[in-house]
């Protein structure tokens, strides 16, 4: 698998621009093969464990932990860049643990057979170095739980921006990284407590990687839908960052309820913003990315709810006039919405009301 990520040319697609005509643009999916090679070291490295053949090849002992460090980084550097997320130089901080490990992976590599051979048969280890590198195994180990739930939290929040049918697109990730914090956990608990759980764990691992090999042959065009729809998250989420979204929402429910700005009947969408203090395309994600409403949905919402209790409370105002006192400028408008809400039409629900006084 990481060879053919490796081999295969980069992919790209036709954008058209209106003064430069037709342009590539390459997106570039080389940290998943590193991600696979990395994989299979440390796939090798339990294979030769559990077939009792790393004795006979010590040159490759303990030679995983660094690319345990790796793993990680790599899967959630590639998610990333799926979601249309540029690299950054903060992103290199990630992989500062594995090349530290390997530096300090350095005098194990080059000690002799005997010595290696203690670390292996010895457990737990008796050398305070030997210590250190089982605590740097675990370590490694240990933090491959993080970027899995890094990346959940990120596909979650991605959910977020799309509507609901669109953001099933991303459920079978979310499951595929739940199960690797499962199969990671049991490989901490074996190294730890109990050892028996160390095939199991392998076994888990191995299963991962061929559900992973198999949906990306019979279903390739599951990581282009997953690519298209994380980059559009990823762009609704840039245009709302730096705001506090729960607080715009709570500021305009407050301008609806105490200065009703909605039975203003010339509200838009710009002047609710200008009063909110953000950028109008900003509110309107707020309104259909977070609140899966629209403007007009929004505020008729509020104009159906001021009309029905002055209908109730109200009895000697006409129903023209309660549609016009809400904010509405069409009579037949406020009838049909007001008979898809509550199921009758305005004179009937104050009849209702007046029978109940």
């Amino acid at each position: 698998m990481a060879i053919s990520e490796f081999i295969q040319k980069e992919r790209g697609e036709k954008t058209q621009d209106s003064n430069l005509g037709s342009k590539t643009k390459s997106t570039f999916y080389k940290p998943i093969g590193f991600f696979f090679l990395s994989l299979s070291i440390v796939q090798f490295h339990l294979y030769l464990e559990l077939s009792s053949q790393l004795k006979e090849h010590l040159w490759f002992a303990e030679i995983h932990i660094p690319f345990l460090f790796f793993t990680g980084p790599l899967a959630y550097l590639y998610f990333r860049r799926l979601g249309g997320f540029p690299a950054k130089v903060l992103n290199l901080i990630h992989f500062v643990p594995g090349l530290v490990t390997f530096l300090l992976l350095l005098p194990f590599v080059l000690s002799d057979p005997s010595s290696k051979l203690e670390y292996i048969n010895v457990f737990p280890p008796r050398n305070i170095y030997f210590q250190f590198l089982f605590g740097l195994l675990v370590l490694g180990t240990i933090s491959n739980l993080v970027y899995p739930l890094l990346l959940i939290g990120k596909i979650r929040k991605w959910k977020t921006f799309l509507q609901k049918e669109e953001g099933r697109v991303f459920s079978p990730f979310l499951a595929l990284f739940y199960a690797s914090i499962f199969v990671i956990f049991l490989f901490v608990i074996a190294q730890i407590f109990f050892m028996p759980l160390f095939t199991v764990a392998a076994a888990g691992l191995t299963l991962i990687v061929c559900c992973v090999f198999l949906s990306a042959s019979i279903s390739p065009e599951l990581i282009v839908t997953f690519e298209k729809k994380a980059r559009e998250a990823g762009y609704n989420e840039t245009r709302l960052q730096g705001l506090d979204v729960d607080s715009v929402i709570q500021k305009m429910e407050e301008l609806m309820r105490d200065k009703k700005l909605f039975l203003d009947e010339e509200l838009t969408l710009s002047l609710l913003s200008e009063e909110l203090k953000i950028k109008t395309h900003q509110l309107s994600e707020i309104l259909n990315d977070k609140m899966k409403i629209g403007f007009r949905e929004y505020i008729t919402g509020f104009r159906l709810e001021e009309a029905s209790k002055m209908l109730r409370e109200e009895p000697q105002r006409s129903v023209l006039a309660v549609i016009y006192s809400a904010g509405f400028k069409s009579k037949s408008a406020f009838h049909k919405l007001f008979q898809e809400k509550y199921g009758c039409s305005p004179g009937e629900y104050r009849l209702s009301f007046s029978k109940k006084s």
